[in-house]
């Protein structure tokens, strides 16, 4: 579930502000999408190609459990695809076609979404028919200014669902969540209100607090929010190279009960509670939550690291790259896996208090409970998701008899071995783009 770095420029025309390696090397971005990109604001038509079926009524077929299926994002240079490939079919059951080049399909704890990222549209999908829509909402509110590092487009990264008929938005480029009612299908809805983060702005960002996952906790009514707070445009003169700012990832608690921010480190200013590490990724695989670990669980966070300024003005070493770990019950963040000297992280799929996989140049292994990164999964699809059945199922890169490119193929890998079983073929019809998301509905 990974952007190419060297597409999205080719595409865009734009200078991308993120960490890499210091040696220079581009990454390949986190999976989830809506990567910043920096890009001249896509004035694009309707947020959906004329004819998209927009149907009433999500929850009809409630009880009903739906086929499994891969959700298959593709960005093209003025719109994208989303395909639902069956796992039982082997084949493309539906597609979806609409009208942005960054977007990519999201699951939540209710129903899949697709985030229409630089259009502001964050669109509830049918449970049996995941390339149906069914309700709409523009996300673009009324936050949108000039000064310091904005967009035009606010860049939807999740949508967290929490009790009753709620939803939260996150949006990465700017300082309001969105409260969604999710309680009766519309067309081209809008928030019913909002969660002010303007407050957790750190002096040394840009102006904004760049939220870019989350998770809610039923027990607690609480959705905790990783806040990156970093410096977009502290860069290298590359354009590409993240410098280390004077600013500090954070976890945010919004109270689901009433909407306002829990006061999590009493008198230090702000609400959140410090990490350790620096830039985290987005979408998805920035985060995971560990029920299984201390009084109230744990959150993961995957941070891609930045490089210090040596004492000569130049790019020095990377550092704070690394998987850390943040207790919900005392606050206390810790490092748990240092990956500086590994590829840049393309993202986190936790399973269980002592199964995860940590995604870099290719897909590893890695006990949560430990400090040491475990074994490399052979044939790892470039971009997957775990099916909770011992498989990775994603997308691999083809290539023909000349080594040209010659679309993706689907394939299902197993995790003890690296058996390759492969499901199918090409199942995009864009091309010229880059992938936005692999994902699986109904979730593991």
């Amino acid at each position: 579930m990974r952007k190419s770095w060297s597409s999205l420029t080719a595409l865009l025309g734009v200078v991308l502000v993120v960490a890499c390696d210091s040696s220079g090397t581009a990454p390949l971005l986190s999976d989830g999408g809506g990567a910043d990109v920096g890009v001249v604001p896509f004035d694009g038509p309707t947020p959906f190609d004329a004819g998209a079926p927009i149907e009433a009524g999500g929850d009809a077929d409630a009880g009903v459990t739906p086929p499994s299926r891969l959700l298959l994002s593709y960005n093209g240079s003025a719109s994208s695809e989303l395909v639902a490939f069956g796992l039982q079919s082997h084949a493309v059951d539906g597609r979806l076609t609409y009208a942005d080049p960054l977007g990519t399909a999201y699951v939540g704890a209710t129903a899949p979404w697709l985030l229409e990222q630089s259009t502001d549209v964050v669109a509830r999908l049918d449970a049996q028919e995941p390339w149906v829509v069914d309700s709409s909402w523009s996300v673009a509110m009324n936050d949108f200014t000039d000064a310091g590092y904005a967009q035009s487009y606010s860049d939807p990264q999740a949508v967290l669902v929490g009790a009753g008929t709620k939803a939260y938005v996150l949006r990465y480029n700017r300082n309001l969540v969105g409260v969604l009612d999710t309680s009766s299908a519309v067309d081209g809805g809008v928030p019913i209100g909002s969660v002010d983060l303007s407050g957790e702005v750190q002096a040394a960002g840009d102006g904004y607090v760049q939220p870019v996952a989350g998770v809610y906790v039923a027990t607690q009514q609480r959705l905790y929010v990783l806040l990156a707070n970093i410096d977009r445009l502290d860069v290298t003169a590359d354009g590409f190279t993240l410098l280390c700012a004077n600013t500090t990832p954070t976890v945010i608690a919004i109270d689901t009960t009433n909407d306002t921010l829990v006061d999590l480190n009493g008198p230090a200013a702000g609400h959140g509670w410090p990490l350790v590490g620096y830039s985290p990724l987005l979408g998805p695989g920035a985060l995971a939550y560990d029920p299984a670990t201390g009084t109230n669980g744990r959150v993961l966070v995957l941070d891609a690291g930045c490089n210090v300024t040596d004492s000569d003005g130049g790019v020095g070493a990377l550092v704070k790259r690394e998987v850390e770990s943040l207790d919900l019950a005392t606050g206390t963040a810790q490092e748990l896996l240092d990956l500086t000297s590994q590829a840049f992280p393309g993202g986190l799929t936790y399973v269980d208090a002592h199964h995860a996989f940590v995604q870099l140049d290719t897909a590893y292994a890695w006990d949560p409970a430990t400090t040491r990164l475990g074994a490399a999964i052979p044939n790892a699809p470039d971009a997957f998701v775990y099916d909770g059945a011992g498989n990775l199922l994603g997308l691999t890169a083809a290539f023909d008899a000349d080594g040209g490119p010659a679309g993706y193929d689907v394939v299902s890998v197993t995790v003890a071995a690296g058996t390759v079983t492969k499901l199918g073929s090409n199942p995009f019809t864009l091309t010229g783009g880059f992938l936005g998301g692999v994902t699986l509905w109904p979730a593991p």
